[in-house]
């Protein structure tokens, strides 16, 4: 049981290092593509494996993002079928690209965090590639976890690699360290990042 000091966050957790089989995540299916009241129904759903570079996380709270709505809609993109055509097994998709959780287990080749850790994750995955030709192999493809990736933070645990996860800041509570990294500094950039029109103290908005 974790909470938070500035606001309460109580999350039931097992106990630390031991990886349930399964876990209750929202998770979109084809024939439920809609909106998102209907769309995003929560489920039980094995807990993932993670790779040797990759991290499981025990999601503490989860940012709401709007690609969570176009994966729901399968519209512009059936994330889900995408995934598949890449290999992917699993016909469902788990959303949610912000999050500040625990690590719960790492893979053999993570060197820079550890169990236990606290941490909150950036939404950008760079995946190397290991197909195509010479021109492509080795080349790191971004994308966005839990939008063009599955297994986002919309469940009780999430796989992210190494690279995007960064300690908790001490003064933020768990909810608040959730939703800055992508949807904090989306809105930020909304307000502030387009000169000269960049909101002001006292402007109405």
């Amino acid at each position: 049981m974790r909470t938070s000091s500035a606001r309460e966050v109580v999350v039931s957790l097992p106990q630390l290092g031991h990886i349930p089989r399964t876990m209750k995540a929202a998770v979109i299916r084809q024939d439920r593509f809609g909106k998102p009241d209907d769309a995003i129904q929560i489920e039980e759903v094995p807990v993932p494996d993670i790779a040797g570079d990759q991290v499981l996380i025990a999601v503490i709270a989860a940012g709401v993002n709007y690609n969570a709505v176009w994966a729901a809609a399968g519209f512009p993109v059936d994330v889900i079928a995408l995934r598949m055509r890449q290999g992917d097994s699993e016909d469902y998709h788990i959303p949610g690209s912000d999050a500040s959780g625990i690590v719960w287990a790492v893979g053999p080749d993570v060197r820079h965090v550890r169990v236990g850790d606290a941490v909150i994750v950036s939404c950008g995955q760079w995946i190397e590639s290991k197909n195509g030709g010479p021109s492509t192999q080795g080349m790191k493809s971004p994308s966005i976890w839990g939008y063009e990736s599955n297994f986002g933070s919309f469940a009780e645990f999430a796989v992210v690699y190494e690279h995007q996860c960064y300690p908790k800041p001490d003064w933020l509570p768990w909810d608040e360290a959730a939703c800055f990294l992508l949807t904090g500094a989306t809105a930020y950039r909304q307000l502030f990042g387009w000169p000269p029109n960049t909101v002001q103290r006292g402007d109405p908005v």
